[in-house]
């Protein structure tokens, strides 16, 4: 059977309606360039941050970049100066009065997805570890990477998305365990950069039990396409991507551009392969012919974009809209089956269900 690689047109057109270091090869790899200049103020003290994940910090060693705090009047104080030990009691009092992020200057951005990447190597590979311990690591790493790639979608940032996402797959498919913890520990939110780790985490549990452990290779060529499939969203205006109400013609059109956005967002950073292509471009077709942008057959949709279109459509339905409420699993996944994927590969969905037994 031919697939399509997604960048045929379809004329039809869319139907109606070291923590604190880096050396000088990773300084050239990942640029200077944070993304983001980062405001001070007179004193020289930074004014624009980027909320990381508690998680997402090795304690007792030295800080990667200066971490803050935000406090109750909406000032940030410095909780742990660069290359300083990061305090585990500190940190303890912090998580138990519910507080799960702290702040490093978005100058310091680039330093801190740097240390951020050695971090996760590191959990996810050492024996040392819990797996829940290593899934709520690599839960995190992925939800801050995310936020920042949908903030600045940027080679800098691709960069360490892919790696990251990398390390994610490595513990999927080495840990079978690893799959239930973060399943479970997925947030369902409305945010994209949240939506989209989600379902990044989804594929690559369903592409495991459906492509079977042993297609490692397969499984990490996947990730990226998986992770930044809504990557285009970035150009659909808020008022747009969050409205409470229906959208309008036009609206739909500016919605059914993303696949193709995403696509050339990745080609013009240059990290579009042909997996992350055909992820990019047809996770919205349907097999009746009516999905977008291409309008594609079920002849030509790929297994890959199966896969994505699955978790997508599940992660949609029990995440909080502004136009509706969350579903439960049971629900979401009993609504798919009789009501929006009629067109589905029962023999995927049977291995979907299976990642929530």
């Amino acid at each position: 059977m031919s697939y399509s690689t997604g960048t045929e047109k379809n004329n039809a057109g869319p139907p109606p309606i070291p923590p604190g270091s880096f050396d000088e090869e990773e300084h050239k790899l990942y640029g200077e360039d944070s993304g983001y200049a980062g405001g001070a103020d007179e004193g020289g003290r930074p004014t624009s941050f980027l909320p990381i994940d508690i998680d997402c910090l090795k304690l007792d060693e030295g800080a990667p970049c200066d971490l803050y705090t935000l406090n109750d009047t909406g000032n940030y104080t410095l909780f742990a100066g660069k290359g300083l030990p990061v305090d585990a009691d500190r940190v303890l009092t912090l998580t138990d009065n519910g507080v799960e992020k702290v702040f490093v200057p978005q100058s310091e951005a680039n330093l801190y997805f740097i240390y951020l990447k050695r971090f996760l190597e590191e959990t996810v590979h050492s024996p040392r570890y819990s797996t829940a311990r290593k899934s709520r690591v690599v839960h995190a790493a992925c939800r801050d990477i995310m936020a920042r790639v949908f903030q600045d979608p940027r080679a800098p940032f691709l960069q360490h998305a892919v790696d990251i996402i990398q390390t994610t797959v490595d513990l999927l498919v080495h840990d079978g365990s690893a799959t239930r913890h973060l399943v479970h520990l997925t947030e369902h939110d409305p945010l994209t950069y949240i939506h989209s780790t989600n379902v990044g985490i989804f594929s690559i549990a369903l592409a495991r039990v459906f492509l079977g452990a042993d297609a490692e290779r397969e499984m990490k060529s996947l990730g990226p396409g998986f992770f930044l499939h809504d990557l285009g969203k970035t150009r659909i205006p808020l008022n747009v991507l969050y409205k409470k109400g229906t959208l309008d013609p036009s609206e739909w059109d500016i919605v059914r551009r993303h696949p193709g956005d995403g696509h050339d967002l990745l080609e013009a950073e240059g990290f579009l392969t042909d997996e992350s292509s055909i992820i990019v471009l047809q996770h919205h077709e349907r097999d009746d012919g009516q999905g977008y942008p291409n309008c594609l057959p079920a002849s030509e949709i790929h297994p890959y974009a199966r896969i994505c279109r699955m978790a997508d459509v599940f992660e949609a339905l029990t995440s909080e809209r502004p136009y509706r409420k969350k579903l439960k699993t049971f629900d979401a996944l009993k609504l798919m089956k009789e009501k929006i994927l009629t067109d589905i590969d029962k023999d995927l969905f049977h291995h979907f269900v299976r990642l929530f037994c």
